[in-house]
């Protein structure tokens, strides 16, 4: 993503030792902007859609994912396209369907949010052991997604974030730590 920079502005006085400073501010990327030919839809679509959705997770369905996603959508994880197209979605969710036994999962998704073409949903993702039913993982989601009028998914921007808990990974630093 290219960076908006400014002239170099020098510092003065005690600062005078440091390099130049660089006014830089991020741009946003173009997909923030509607088409103009954008579709609103309204809740009960969005919602019946994101039903469809966690249907189609369940079931691993090629067909019910494949409906789900208009022929030319897009699929975008921050940064970067996860895949292009309805084929392209469809061979990628297919392609982690063994990263799921059935029954050991579940979600629930509504919108919270519909400015013009776009809409923004929030969920949660549960994952179960499948002995015991205790939660493994869980997930907090926030989907920013454009619809065509016949209710197929133009784009799906995904953000989610697990519990520290579940990825260690992720762990929120002690608030006791004098090094933050």
């Amino acid at each position: 993503m290219p960076v908006r920079t400014s002239n170099t502005q020098r510092r003065t006085g005690r600062n005078a030792l440091y390099a130049p400073v660089m006014d830089q501010r991020p741009v946003f990327p173009a997909w923030h902007a509607a088409p103009p030919d954008a579709f609103t839809p309204d809740r009960e679509l969005v919602q019946r859609w994101l039903d469809a959705y966690v249907r189609a997770w369940k079931s691993y369905d090629a067909t019910e994912i494949a409906d789900l996603w208009t022929e030319d959508a897009v699929w975008l994880y921050p940064f970067e396209a996860r895949a292009r197209g309805r084929t392209g979605i469809t061979a990628a969710w297919l392609a982690e369907k063994h990263l799921f036994e059935p029954g050991t999962y579940d979600a629930a998704y509504e919108p919270i949010a519909v400015d013009g073409s776009l809409v923004v949903t929030h969920g949660r993702t549960l994952f179960f052991d499948p002995d015991t039913g205790v939660t493994r993982a869980e997930f907090d989601n926030v989907w920013v997604l454009r619809f065509a009028p016949d209710g197929r998914c133009t784009e799906f921007h995904e953000w989610y974030a697990g519990l520290p808990e579940h990825d260690p990974t992720r762990a929120i630093p002690d608030k006791g730590d004098a090094s933050i």
